[in-house]
């Protein structure tokens, strides 16, 4: 395992009894404040007592999980950008996919061959927020990213989606959807590979009962490298989801909560 500086305390992963990943938006945080409910909270914390830690597995920036990390007792590591950046406290970032800017290079060359892509490298705060609910604040943290590449695509229909993502996959790349934009990421990056590189770095959470929760397309791989995989809602179709995977009615906190629940029971953690 690389070493890590830093008076961290990493007890929870060297020691753990279980492993939860999960998704954020939608999923440990509510879909239209982008926040954690008091009660999900206070499960988390619970969790870390009991040597279960909780590692976000998202789409969001490393400054936007830092900000989460400050109020909310989450792991002292996280899989962010898509899986395309593991963030270990108190080490540099490690990347696991290309620079954002060839990944901007691939969206242009997308709409020059008429596809109609708009990345967030071609908005400002105002608009992005407009585009997701944020706070021009934290739009300006959604914009602070080193490999991934979030971008608005019409028309947002599966056979058409179906047609980009071939079409990214032969230049390269590959492409993720999620709740309300769709993620340019390079090659074989993707929330399930991220874990495995996780597991790299600690063993130990190979080898205990591990969850993931999610709530969209870009989690199920992440579904498929765990024991128990939680689906939030209905957005995608159960044919989809991976084999043994849960479907959790609520979105949300409340769904977060019951997956947890359930994962814990099943596996007396």
């Amino acid at each position: 395992m690389r070493p890590v500086a830093g008076a961290t305390d990493f007890s929870s992963l060297q020691q753990a009894r279980g492993v939860v990943f999960t998704d954020l938006d939608g999923t440990l945080l509510d879909p239209d404040t982008y926040e954690p409910s008091p009660a999900s909270a206070g499960l988390i914390r619970g969790l870390r007592d009991r040597l279960v830690p909780i590692i976000p597995v998202t789409s969001k920036t490393s400054s936007e999980v830092k900000r989460l990390k400050a109020t909310v007792a989450l792991a002292p590591l996280a899989v962010v950008e898509g899986g395309s950046i593991l963030m270990i406290d108190g080490a540099s970032p490690r990347r696991l996919g290309p620079p954002r800017i060839r990944l901007i290079d691939l969206l242009k060359a997308l709409q020059e061959e008429g596809w109609l892509v708009t990345g967030l490298s071609e908005m400002d705060d105002r608009q992005v927020a407009g585009k997701t609910g944020l706070s021009l604040e934290a739009a300006g943290r959604a914009l602070d990213r080193e490999a991934s590449e979030p971008f608005v695509f019409e028309p947002d229909d599966v056979m058409t989606g179906e047609k980009l993502k071939a079409r990214v996959e032969a230049l390269g790349g590959s492409l993720a959807r999620g709740d309300r934009l769709w993620h340019l990421l390079g090659r074989g990056v993707n929330k399930g590979a991220a874990i495995q590189a996780v597991r790299e770095e600690f063993p130990k959470l190979g080898e205990v009962p591990s969850a993931g929760i999610g709530d969209a397309w870009n989690d199920l791989d992440m579904l498929a490298v765990v024991d128990r995989g939680y689906m939030l809602g209905n957005a995608v179709s159960s044919n989809a989801l991976p084999e043994g995977t849960v479907r959790i009615a609520e979105t949300g906190p409340a769904g977060f909560i019951r997956a947890i629940e359930r994962f814990v029971h099943e596996f007396g953690l």
